[in-house]
């Protein structure tokens, strides 16, 4: 993965953080006296507002238009992932749910099972598919178009577009996220760092898998950057740990 590794303050951290995932909970940029209220950062409005200034001039953070406040750039959400999400486990029901998907022994069914689970416990659209066929099945479109950034048609339509092509560019990708994935634990692209031109409006991510009886492929995780990126990031860890391929 593209690791920034610029190291922010703690108290950064924790700003970012919270911006993160107060965007990610409510969809509105988020000002200061909004962490004030929701979270717990020990510190007054004006030592946040000033913090967030500076967050914005180093690129981690962006106000999408006068007087408001900030969301989180492409940046932002990749430090998040990489220095900030640390030991994300799912729930027993969750981790349950995507461990017997694996008892399914048929290919076909397997595929369709899991990805429909994947999608659930990721709440976005999922799909996946086996390298060496072209099975391939996707689920949680209209989860999907649940999220506010979906209130746009054009929005909307052009990710009705991208779903029509994900099979095929998802395996013309695959390589490339091999190549990136350290020893193909799997890949997170964020927005602008896609290499399909198309998806840098969101974030998606490749995993491999192997199942028990032998056959393998992925799994591919899209939604909005306004990701719910503890989540994915522990399904990533689970299959990594028990079905990596």
């Amino acid at each position: 993965m593209n690791r920034d590794n610029t190291l922010l303050k703690e108290r950064q951290q924790s700003i970012l953080g919270a911006i993160v995932r107060e965007y990610v909970r409510t969809a509105r940029p988020v000002a200061s006296r909004d962490l004030v209220r929701a979270r717990n950062l020990g510190v007054e409005s004006a030592t946040i507002r000033n913090e967030m200034r500076e967050l914005d001039e180093r690129g981690f953070l962006e106000q999408p238009y006068t007087s408001s406040g900030r969301v989180p750039t492409d940046r932002g959400y990749r430090y998040f992932v990489d220095h900030l999400l640390t030991d994300v486990i799912l729930a027993d029901d969750e981790a349950r749910s995507l461990r017997n998907a694996f008892a399914i022994r048929h290919a076909d069914e397997f595929i369709q099972e899991f990805a429909r689970r994947v999608s659930k416990i990721a709440g976005a659209f999922a799909a996946a598919g086996m390298e060496s066929e072209h099975r391939f099945s996707a689920s949680g479109f209209s989860t999907m178009l649940e999220e506010p950034e979906f209130a746009d048609p054009e929005y909307a339509r052009a990710f009705g577009r991208l779903t029509d092509f994900l099979d095929i560019e998802i395996r013309r990708v695959l390589p490339r996220a091999r190549e990136e994935g350290r020893m193909w634990e799997g890949k997170m692209w964020i927005g602008a760092e896609n290499p399909w031109r198309p998806a840098r409006s969101y974030t998606m991510t490749i995993v491999p898998w192997e199942h028990p009886w032998g056959f393998k492929g992925f799994v591919s995780i899209i939604s909005p950057r306004r990701a719910n990126y503890p989540k994915q990031k522990a399904i990533i860890n689970l299959i990594r740990m028990a079905y990596d391929a």
